[in-house]
């Protein structure tokens, strides 16, 4: 039976939030849809969309309606650190996987994530143009029994972005072990969460803003994650940069950075070449 968490109201406001995004993604998606690029000092020329900017104005004025006393950090929004002073957070991206959008490809989606003294403890991640949305509480029991329980990486799918199955971004994986290449990193976690895939690689630097949400839907399914050194993941830290990391159930999790560590992987810094 479902349980009750402690966080059934913010739950809540999440997904309507990120329904509310998706609304608006779709109608650009439909309508066409402006876009440029932003200048990372970390991950030079981005792309932005107007979507992306209108529907992080609606997440965010439908969170601040309801949790006026509460952080929020967003990939579309400048960050001026007040953030650190709440121990409470938002961190939000509200369109993960702008490229897939402007192309067409449905692998993006809404990601909605709380932070609390730095543990993600709620996720909300939408796919508005499958219309699925993943979204738990930690203590809620939605995902419980969820995740693959494939026992060897030989003997699932491992979870992979564009990039880094295109670039060789991942050691040599086991005979037998599939690849499945999705675009959104959140979404990406979502379908971990769920169940489609065993295991989830990444060794490309993000920031906290792409994996919030997803963190906490693969945390509240039972799965284990950790960076490449197997150390957890903090969140709203001052620089909002989040590590190359690992995620699957324990034993595929044990296997996976194993099998890093053997190549020599964990010795490279993030955004170094691989």
């Amino acid at each position: 039976m479902t349980e009750v968490s402690d966080y059934a109201a913010e739950l809540a406001v999440a997904e309507e939030a990120a329904r509310r995004a998706g609304v608006i993604l779709q109608r650009f998606a439909s309508d066409g849809v402006r876009y440029g690029f932003k200048h990372s000092p970390e991950r030079g020329r981005e792309v932005v969309s107007e979507a992306d900017l209108e529907a992080d104005r609606a997440i965010h004025e439908t969170i601040a309606a309801a949790f006026p006393s509460d952080g929020y950090l967003s990939e579309e929004q400048p960050d001026d650190g007040a953030r650190l002073e709440h121990s409470r957070v938002w961190i939000v991206d509200p369109l993960d996987g702008t490229r897939e959008f402007l192309q067409e490809v449905p692998e993006y989606a809404v990601s909605i994530g709380l932070v609390v003294d730095g543990r993600p403890v709620l996720g909300a991640v939408f796919n508005p143009a499958r219309e699925e949305l993943f979204a738990t509480a930690i203590g809620d029991g939605r995902l419980d029994g969820k995740l693959n329980d494939a026992e060897r990486l030989a003997d699932t799918e491992v979870l992979l972005g564009r990039g880094e199955w295109q670039w060789g971004g991942i050691p040599p994986l086991p005979e037998g072990t599939q690849a499945l290449v999705v675009g959104s990193i959140a979404y990406r976690m979502g379908l971990l969460a769920t169940g489609t895939g065993g295991v989830l690689f990444t060794v490309n630097e993000r920031k906290e803003w792409d994996i919030a949400a997803g963190a906490a839907l693969v945390l509240s399914a039972g799965a284990t994650l950790t960076d490449l050194v197997g150390q957890p993941l903090v969140f709203n830290k001052p620089d909002p940069f989040a590590p190359g990391y690992i995620a699957g159930n324990p034993r595929l999790h044990a296997e996976a950075l194993a099998l890093w560590r053997r190549h020599g992987w964990h010795d490279a810094r993030p955004g170094e070449p691989q």
